[in-house]
């Protein structure tokens, strides 16, 4: 019974690692075309580096949260929850 837990164990090891390239390459795209608008913010629009970059990892981080914590909402609704 150990071996195959420990068997399990392993497989789930790959997919933590994929789940976890995943987020990072999310994050890192997120994060990429919100700082271009940081850029086109500060070029554009005149603002400084700090509204502009502040303004960017805000709506880095808030899109990439809520990723993550809409398919935990969505597993702990039950079937007649809408």
């Amino acid at each position: 019974m150990a071996e195959r837990q420990q068997v399990g164990d392993e497989l789930s090891k790959p997919r933590r690692r994929r789940r976890l390239l995943r987020w990072l390459v999310a994050l890192a795209v997120t994060g990429a075309v919100y700082g271009l608008g940081a850029v086109f913010w500060r070029v554009v629009m005149g603002r400084s580096w700090d509204d502009s970059l502040s303004s960017a990892l805000t709506l880095t981080l808030t899109v990439v949260g809520i990723q993550w914590v809409a398919p935990v909402i969505r597993r702990r609704a039950g079937r007649d929850d809408g």
